[in-house]
């Protein structure tokens, strides 16, 4: 089979292991679903127990509260749906500034994203979904095959031949059972249990990436948002409860199974989306992946000062002109530096070098897919700026007068940093030297 030249979300011919990386995502899919299927098959580890153990006495619930289809619907159908429909309908229809028609100049009311930009965060959605429940699925049913615990009702699926007692010293085994073979095997399936981790996933994945789309750590305390992130943890909490109330797992192991369920899907998150500690991003998924460039560190998105912006970080201008006890108040760092700008990363959209909730201030027409996100540059060792493999021209040269510096610690020597007490010398006082304000 050829491998095809690009994505069919962008016009930019890619190398053909990036292809293959996003076809190998969902091969990972669809090798975790066959390995669930063949760990199902396996028979469990079946512990001793003892028939005096009052909490593995419990009735067998002949009908769950919560079946694992309902489950799956609450923990995969509904994620799936509200993705679908919110990236290819609702996203962007609120927009503040939504870009114009040319032909009748007016705005348009789906918003600034392409169907193209939709289809890739469409994409993007459905993938970390799939990886959330399919990490859950497979480490559960590993799990649970290799510990084989037994179920709260145990004996009651059990159904101990009459007169059977444990041994002394001892306890019994599987071998005293007469009951269903199928609902005996299943009864040593307890830990982890399999309806909280899949919930979870899937919830709190759901919860993350609805988080994200509204923005919901922009520092403006809109409780509604706060309430709608929190309906999917609801949700995924009584599906978990349920396990207990229908006696088919111990409260450890509805607890280890949730926090199973919490990190699958945060990890899967993480792995198309930025973090909702970064609300400007406004939850867009990462642009298409490169290699070859070096990961994208905390401190490389700076702040841009916008007086007033309510999602500027809160700040002591007195106590940051203040420096050490011991250094004269000549040798402070200049105290009017309010302006950190962001380093040009490569194939990373225009949003990410926007400033907090710049809200579409240029129409927001960006996207993870742009034709045109190897447009920035790579930073290089030495704080220089290279040559982009993308865009076809040579970056200027990185000016150091620009470069961050903090505002509470003293300049140094070091030649990669910035220094204006270096460049003074004898007659040529610090005042003259560009850029320096004391």
């Amino acid at each position: 089979m050829e491998i095809p030249a690009k994505l069919p979300f962008s016009k930019r011919r890619l190398r053909p292991r990036i292809v293959i990386s996003y076809i190998f995502d969902y091969v990972i899919i669809i090798a975790c679903a066959i390995a669930f299927s063949i760990l199902n098959t396996i028979e469990p580890f079946h512990q001793h127990f003892s028939l005096n153990n009052i909490s593995i006495q419990y009735p067998y619930a002949v009908h769950e509260r919560i079946p694992m289809a309902y489950a799956l619907c609450i923990s995969a159908a509904f994620p799936l749906a509200l993705i679908i429909l919110y990236t290819l309908f609702i996203d962007g229809l609120f927009s503040h500034h939504k870009p114009q028609i040319a032909a009748s100049g007016k705005r348009k009311l789906t918003g600034p994203y392409r169907w193209k930009d939709r289809l890739w965060e469409l994409n993007c959605g459905i993938l970390g979904l799939l990886l959330a429940q399919g990490l859950a699925f497979v480490i559960t049913q590993a799990l649970k095959t290799a510990c084989g615990k037994p179920r709260p009702d145990l004996i009651d699926r059990c159904q101990p031949r009459a007169g059977s007692k444990d041994l002394f010293p001892g306890l019994s085994n599987s071998t005293i059972c007469t009951g269903d073979p199928k609902i005996l095997t299943d009864g040593f399936r307890s830990w982890p249990s399999g309806h909280s981790s899949s919930s979870f996933a899937g919830l709190v994945y759901t919860s993350l990436w609805l988080g994200g789309k509204l923005h919901v750590m922009d520092n403006r305390g809109e409780a509604w948002k706060a309430l709608l992130v929190m309906v999917p943890l609801l949700a995924a909490s009584l599906v978990a409860v349920s396990r207990i109330m229908d006696a088919r797992h111990h409260p450890f192991d509805v607890i280890t199974g949730s926090m199973l369920g919490v990190v699958c899907g945060f990890v899967a998150y993480r792995q198309y989306f930025p973090p909702l500690t970064e609300p400007w991003r406004k939850g867009r998924a990462y642009p298409i992946r490169t290699w070859g460039t070096e990961p994208v560190g905390p401190d490389s998105v700076r702040f841009i000062d916008s007086r007033g912006d309510s999602s500027t970080a809160l700040r002591n201008h007195e106590e940051e002109r203040m420096g050490p006890p011991d250094i004269p108040s000549s040798e402070h760092i200049r105290s009017d530096v309010s302006t950190y700008r962001q380093p040009s990363n490569p194939y990373t959209s225009n949003m990410y070098n926007r400033r907090p909730h710049d809200h579409d201030a240029d129409g927001g027409a960006w996207s993870s897919s742009e034709d045109d996100v190897t447009n920035g540059y790579e930073m290089r060792h030495g704080h220089t700026m290279g040559q982009n493999p993308g865009a076809g021209h040579h970056a200027p040269q990185y000016d150091p007068s620009n470069a961050y510096v903090s505002q509470t610690q003293p300049l140094t020597a070091d030649p990669g940093i910035y220094a204006p007490e270096a460049m003074a010398g004898p007659g040529r006082p610090l005042t003259d030297i560009p850029g320096r304000t004391l």
